[in-house]
């Protein structure tokens, strides 16, 4: 190199750490004034609710569930030839919302496990139909399915605590509605999602446009329409989105995950009352984390962050993550926006707060930071050297289970980052199976 290249290079350099300084200083006013949450009371205390799972795959192979405890120890498997006959065939798995039980759906049947052992607590039938997507109520009284059988789209609702399901309701959709992203048969698609009462619950169908959403109530057992409207100005280019019912109730966030919109439903009028649009690298790319009161919506992206304020309805960002608690120097965070991140965009199977709500735990290629809610502020790092992907918090909040970025090892740490244990999976993990993902 010569001296007019390296004479470029160290004025270029210069030049960017001296900018860097100013934008250090204008992404902490950025984050300045955010809504400070509540602390959450912590309800996840059972044996159960501390145990990791994850669905893992073998080449070739059918996917199958294996649990870890906090000391690294397997403690249960389903699925494939050591699974019960309930769970050999797996069509989809999920996790209560109080972390205690695990749910797995075969052909015609639906089974609950203790998440503790692994071990079959109860069996409901299931009613015919392909499933399309499914929500717990928050009490974990309900979980209800969208299901498509006899060329109609419906809503199933299976009453958890008397094993009785709530006679079914037909959910509106066009058969000849836009669906991007979609091949296949049936040509329909939905989603459910509760509101906070537990009570209420909504639909969101034909995503590619006019998107429709229908509003529900359960009564006394029963299942009762409250009116479907077209959301003629939105739709979603992929049919995936992360939908959550905020503001007491009034108003449902829907994240499209293909272009990073956000809309916001007035719930009484069920119709959109406006849209925000956050910057997205690529589709698939932003990881939606709603904090616990649903007040803020953090979108990360390898090495990058924005929040959105849905109080105030506005977006900040983006901003370089700081990967230590110590602040992260000028030019690196420039740098972060300049390179190009080489992970590939997903869908996130787990949502890594703490259960009180005041702790972002985000992986990295050098362990897991611990950010502060709501100013993300570095407050530490734990399983320092590990390349890590996701992490799932227990439910008491005291360990946390982070997968390596390969999938081929679990990693349990206490939230202290003491205690660390590194554990070879015997497949190649797909994700955990968490209450809720991104």
């Amino acid at each position: 190199m010569n001296w007019r290249v390296r004479l470029a290079a160290f004025l270029v350099v210069g030049a960017l750490a001296a900018s860097c300084g100013v934008a250090r200083e204008a992404v902490r006013s950025v984050l300045t004034g955010l809504p400070m949450p509540a602390p959450e009371p912590i309800t996840r205390t059972s044996a159960g609710a501390q145990i990791a799972w994850l669905w893992l795959q073998e080449q070739g192979g059918s996917p199958y569930l294996v649990a870890y405890d906090p000391a690294g120890r397997l403690v249960a498997r389903l699925g494939q030839s050591t699974a019960p006959t309930t769970a050999a065939e797996i069509y989809g798995f999920w996790r209560s919302p109080d972390g205690a039980s695990i749910f797995t759906s075969g052909v015609a049947s639906l089974t609950a496990y203790a998440a503790v052992d692994g071990h079959a607590v109860r069996a409901y039938q299931r009613p015919p139909g392909s499933l399309m997507d499914n929500a717990f109520s928050p009490d974990g009284h309900y979980l209800s399915w969208l299901t498509y059988g006899s060329g109609q789209l419906r809503l199933d609702v299976l009453d958890l605590r008397t094993g009785t399901w709530v006679s079914p309701a037909a959910i509106p959709h066009d058969s000849q509605a836009s669906m991007p992203g979609y091949s296949g048969s049936p040509n329909s698609w939905g989603m459910p999602v509760f509101s906070p009462d537990s009570v209420h619950l909504y639909t969101i169908t034909d995503w590619g446009g006019p998107a429709r959403l229908s509003a529900f109530t359960l009564k006394n057992g029963q299942l009762q329409g409250l009116g479907t409207q077209l959301l003629r100005d939105v739709s979603c280019a992929g049919p995936a989105m992360a939908l959550k019912v905020i503001d007491a109730g009034g108003t449902l966030a829907a994240f499209c995950h293909f272009d990073g919109a956000v809309w916001l439903i007035d719930l009484k009028t069920l119709s959109v009352a406006t849209v925000l649009h956050p910057r997205q690298s690529n589709p698939f790319w932003a990881s939606p984390v709603f904090t616990s009161d649903g007040r803020l919506l953090y979108l990360l992206e390898p090495g990058t962050a924005q929040v959105l304020d849905l109080d105030r309805r506005t977006v900040r960002g983006p901003f370089a993550l700081p990967k230590t608690a110590g602040d992260q120097s000028p030019l690196t965070a420039l740098l972060s926006f300049l390179v190009m991140p080489a992970d590939a965009g997903g869908i996130a199977s787990t949502v890594p707060l703490s259960p009180d709500g005041l702790k972002l735990y985000v992986a990295n290629p050098d362990g897991v930071t611990v950010l502060r809610i709501p100013d993300l502020k570095p407050l530490a790092e734990v399983a320092s050297g590990s390349s890590t992907n996701e992490v799932w918090v227990s439910g008491n909040g005291d360990t946390l289970f982070v997968t390596a970025d390969d999938g081929r090892a679990l990693v349990t740490v206490r939230a202290d980052g003491s205690g660390v244990h590194r554990i070879d999976l015997p497949g190649v993990a797909g994700g955990f199976v968490a209450s809720e993902h991104g």
